[in-house]
């Protein structure tokens, strides 16, 4: 299975846009703008799904794909996946706001005065995560478009044609 070229993408806008993670800049960003996206993803994956026929739904689900895959499910497994990486980034920047890892340096910091160092180290891949997941979110929107555009482009198997 080939991996996604947004996956190193994302890694490399954010390696390369190393200001929003040293200092997270990147927990704004996501408050701002994955709620409206994933409600934006929410809704054209329901909108997309309802709309649907039968007819439709299974004649998606013959249609396979060079990879094997039906085309009903790569669409599903490509909405979800977006939902999925949208919900983390929310979740990763709620928990990377939380006080409880400093406050355990904190406590540790006198018996093992190591631990602040670590705490720089895992605090800085920790917000690195969190603007990968922001700039992961924000590319696989062109997947998802891609994936409703694929849509477009399939004929019904019944007709002979496939893509």
């Amino acid at each position: 299975m080939a991996a996604s070229p947004f996956f190193g993408l994302a890694v490399i806008f954010s390696g390369l846009n190393y200001s929003q993670w040293v200092d997270p800049s990147w927990i704004g960003k996501v408050e701002a703008l994955i709620p409206s996206l994933l409600g934006f993803s929410l809704g054209t994956y329901v909108i997309l799904f309802s709309i649907m026929s039968g007819r439709l739904k299974g004649a998606l689900h013959q249609v396979k794909s060079p990879q094997g895959v039906s085309y009903l499910e790569a669409i599903n497994a490509t909405f979800f996946h977006f939902i999925f990486v949208q919900v983390l980034a929310l979740t990763w920047a709620f928990l990377f706001q939380g006080t409880w890892l400093f406050d355990l340096v904190h406590v540790l910091k006198k018996p093992y005065p190591w631990t602040g160092d670590v705490f720089k180290v895992v605090s800085l891949a920790g917000s690195f995560v969190g603007c990968f997941l922001l700039v992961y979110s924000i590319l696989l929107m062109i997947a998802a478009a891609l994936a409703v555009y694929r849509l477009a482009l399939i004929k019904d198997p019944g007709e002979g044609g496939k893509e």
